[in-house]
């Protein structure tokens, strides 16, 4: 045993003695104490009335149902919006017939506007009349419910020397469309029945134009800066004889060589300004229309005569594309028609900041090219935005079904 056992055995030795003593050593002090005889006295007996409890009445509470607060999940706040491109319509007499339905599914559909990649009529049978342009005004661009802007084609007015179309000069017909689509200075015309506004608000988007081509237009919608040169097919309307590259006009010579080389300079200058203001306005990405493909691979510029294309004519205008897309380094989107049918792709290569065609040289990741439906495939493609998206555009291809052909 320890010596803390028997500390312990020893306090409870002391205890139980003492209550032992207590209680015997009392009795034995009792046994020896002389008894003393005390008169019997008869006990009173007292009545003692005891009170009456009333009784106590207890309400037994009601429990009250808790409704839990019901949790309100709200959705996610969405930015992306939509666009629908088109081009090349309606262009011909089909198209004249199909072109309303197209119309009817963008009207239908929630899209902010419409970017038309330019060619209004065929460049092979619509003659460039003085009444087609305002009935073209009439019964296509303004039967759209929303704002539409237009880049011009080759085949409403560079086109328009071919005997096939009238045989007209270029420069009149070019004229007549910045009266008729675009206006001037001061009285600028907007296409569609309604006019795209700011965000949230009843303002329309400011609109720039050119003071001297009022078809190159500017805007920013939404944190997207949308820049409208005026490039169209048939070489940009450089003059060609027919030696190196085809002529477009079914003559021997075509082509405006002063014409060309003003207007292109203006188109490079414009592009420069459009992204610069895509800076300015602190824009997350920029899109340029034009009407003509400009042949990114060199194919076109590559068939032998006499197919031969001169697509050398679009140089200036890539090159201030290239240049300006790899110092934005955000996401660049180029939308084109001419060539009528659907295409996606990703056709911008350079190396050293030149512009490379082909398979050469390294790819511009931030640009992409969308060539859109027309003529005799009149479908439409609807370009989201969503600034949530690293890529940032999505592509819709909306095939229209009443243009769908049986193919038996």
């Amino acid at each position: 045993m320890t010596i803390n056992s028997r500390k312990k055995y020893s306090l409870t030795t002391i205890a139980f003695a003492l209550v032992a003593t207590s209680l015997f050593g009392g009795a034995a002090h009792a046994a020896t104490k002389p008894t003393t005889t005390k008169p019997v006295t008869k006990p009173v007996t007292k009545t003692v009335t005891k009170p009456v409890a009333k009784p106590v009445t207890t309400t037994t509470p009601v429990a009250t149902p808790v409704v839990p607060t019901p949790v309100v999940t709200q959705a996610p706040v969405s930015n992306s919006f939509s666009i629908a491109l088109i081009g090349d319509m309606p262009y011909d007499a089909l198209g004249v017939t199909q072109v309303p339905y197209v119309i009817n599914e963008i009207n239908a559909s929630k899209v902010d506007f419409t970017l038309f990649g330019g060619d209004t009529m065929s460049g092979k049978g619509d003659k460039c009349t003085d009444e087609a342009y305002p009935a073209l005004k009439t019964n296509f661009f303004n039967k759209f419910g929303k704002q539409i802007f237009y880049t011009v084609g080759d085949n409403e007015w560079v086109d328009c020397d071919r005997p096939v179309k009238g045989a007209y000069d270029p420069a009149t017909r070019l004229a007549l469309i910045r009266s008729t689509y675009f206006g001037s200075a001061g009285s600028y015309i907007n296409l569609g029945s309604s006019t795209l506004n700011n965000a949230g608000t009843t303002t329309p988007v400011t609109v720039m134009h050119d003071a001297t081509y009022p078809e190159m237009q500017m805007f920013t919608y939404k944190d997207i800066t949308v820049i409208i040169p005026h490039i169209p097919g048939s070489a940009n309307n450089a003059a060609v004889d027919g030696v190196k590259c085809k002529v477009y006009n079914d003559l021997t010579k075509d082509g405006d060589a002063a014409e060309y080389t003003a207007r292109d300079a203006a188109n490079v200058a414009w592009i420069n300004k459009g992204f610069g203001k895509a800076y300015t306005d602190k824009a997350i990405g920029v899109i340029v229309l034009t009407q003509a493909n400009m042949d990114w691979e060199g194919y076109l510029a590559g068939q032998a005569m006499p197919n031969a294309e001169c697509t050398s004519a679009y140089d200036a205008d890539k090159q201030a594309l290239l240049t300006n897309t790899l110092q934005f380094k955000k996401p660049v989107l180029l939308q084109n028609g001419d060539e009528h049918w659907f295409q996606l792709d990703m056709p911008m290569n350079e190396t050293a900041g030149k512009l490379v065609q082909k398979d050469k040289g390294f790819l511009v990741e931030n640009f992409t090219r969308v060539q859109t439906f027309g003529s005799a495939f009149n479908h439409w493609v609807e370009l989201v935005v969503d600034p949530s998206s690293s890529s940032l555009w999505s592509f819709k291809t909306h095939i229209v079904k009443e243009n769908v052909v049986n193919h038996g």
